[in-house]
């Protein structure tokens, strides 16, 4: 029995079904741009970096450390 292409076995009105497209050689563009912000990790303190980390409220930013300590109230009441 031969064979018919799948294309050819549908009427003009109703397309088979179409091939994948060849992948192309460019690699595409990630969904997301990734930004590498090492100047601001270069100039962050030791200090401030531990506090984020270690989230003990002792940084010296007075900003960085309300908000650990929200995080960790939060923290507290979610069990």
């Amino acid at each position: 029995m031969q064979r018919v292409s799948p294309s050819l076995g549908f009427p003009p009105e109703f397309p088979g079904p179409q091939r994948p497209e060849q992948p192309t050689s460019q690699s595409p563009a990630p969904p997301v741009p990734v930004i590498y912000e090492s100047t601001e990790l270069e100039q962050m303190s030791l200090r401030t970096f531990a506090a984020i980390h270690l989230r003990v409220p002792d940084s010296g930013i007075a900003w960085l450390d309300e908000m650990i300590n929200r995080s960790r109230e939060l923290d507290r009441s979610s069990g």
